[in-house]
């Protein structure tokens, strides 16, 4: 056979891997839980990494990890201690933590916590070290058990690196490769919302005559009884001739239960389409504590899943003359121990 012919499936082989398309970049917003690790991106693909175990259970310990799309893009990776201030040595499995890696952890000044925080390089290189242990402790002298479990790191990382296009590419978390991180793809744009036109206030008998006559046309006598608790509402001007009215039916420990109405001004108050953008990833109705702005024109709502609140879900929609345009969404569907309502943005829009 002619050595030219011999070499023809070689170059075929050649290029069909160079004609090979990229593989298509993870759809965001995207929320994933990895073993111990909670994975969450944005519209804009910043992504966070975080500690939360899978039972659940309080840790006083935690690790977070954040970084911005595209090429400039740097890591950002913060311990936290709650309950008290003082620092303790920390170690990887039993292995305390190399001095280089601790001495460039950075104290944020706080209350009633240890924040310590990494950027860039140190952040890099702390990460590489803690991908070869199972936990990272802190010894705390007489103390309980103070640890941040370590399984999925990898699996989170090499999820960051690939939303953000930067598998294989020199400051890849995961894997770095020789890839120049100019190769990476810029963050994509921010949606901006159109601006909140505004309108005069309503005035106080107006909005009261409108609630009673929406409570009235959706007065459920059997849920009152059910639940022991009445409805009651608050009305606010959305224009010149349309109202919104927020009922709040009844509550439990730490969550209520709401109904959205948008009405004619004038009786008979004729309900007329709420038109809510719908949320990211199957979001919830504004439900748990629903409030709207009428100087900003911002509709939100949060939502606890334990009363600690540690865990929830919260969004805002900024309403432009004729509909609710979804301004945010947070998401945190693990408890995990961290302060009230720090749950990773999934969803924002550029700043006016």
């Amino acid at each position: 056979m002619p050595a030219s012919l011999r070499l023809l499936p070689l170059c075929l082989l050649a290029c069909v891997a160079q004609a090979a398309p990229e593989p298509a970049p993870e759809a965001v917003p995207l929320y994933r839980e990895i073993k111990d690790w909670v994975v969450a991106c944005d519209n804009g693909r910043r992504c966070q990494a975080l500690s939360a175990g899978q039972a659940s259970d309080y840790s006083a310990l935690r690790l977070v990890l954040q970084r911005d799309a595209g090429p400039a893009g740097q890591p950002r990776l913060r311990l936290v201690y709650a309950g008290q201030t003082q620092y303790f040595p920390l170690l990887a499995d039993e292995r305390p933590l190399p001095d280089a890696l601790t001495n460039a952890l950075r104290r944020v000044p706080a209350e009633n916590e240890l924040i310590l925080e990494a950027h860039d390089e140190a952040a890099r290189g702390l990460l590489a070290e803690l991908r070869k242990a199972g936990r990272l402790r802190m010894a705390v002298d007489g103390g309980e058990e103070v640890a941040v479990s370590l399984s999925g790191l990898s699996a989170a990382l090499l999820l960051m690196d690939s939303v953000q296009g930067r598998l294989d590419s020199r400051g890849a978390l995961y894997r770095p490769g020789a890839r120049a991180d100019s190769e990476v793809p810029p963050a994509p744009p921010l949606a901006k919302l159109p601006a909140y036109p505004g309108t005069a206030p309503m005035p106080a008998a107006e909005a009261e005559r409108i609630v009673q006559a929406v409570l009235q046309a959706t007065r459920d006598p059997q849920q009152e009884e059910e639940m022991g608790e009445v409805a009651v509402g608050e009305a606010f001007a959305l224009s010149a001739s349309e109202a919104l009215v927020l009922v709040r039916s009844w509550c439990a420990a730490y969550n209520c239960e709401y109904s959205l109405y948008r009405v004619q001004r004038e009786p008979p108050y004729q309900e007329v389409e709420l038109r809510l953008d719908p949320l990211p990833l199957h979001g919830s109705e504004p439900t748990g504590w629903v409030e709207y702005d009428p100087q900003t024109g911002i509709l939100q709502y949060r939502v606890k899943a334990r009363g600690v609140g540690d865990c929830g879900e919260a969004g805002s929609w900024r309403f432009d003359g004729e509909r609710f345009g979804v301004k945010s969404y947070q998401l945190m569907s693990r408890c995990a121990s961290g302060n009230p309502g720090e749950w990773p943005t999934l969803w924002r829009v550029a700043e006016d």
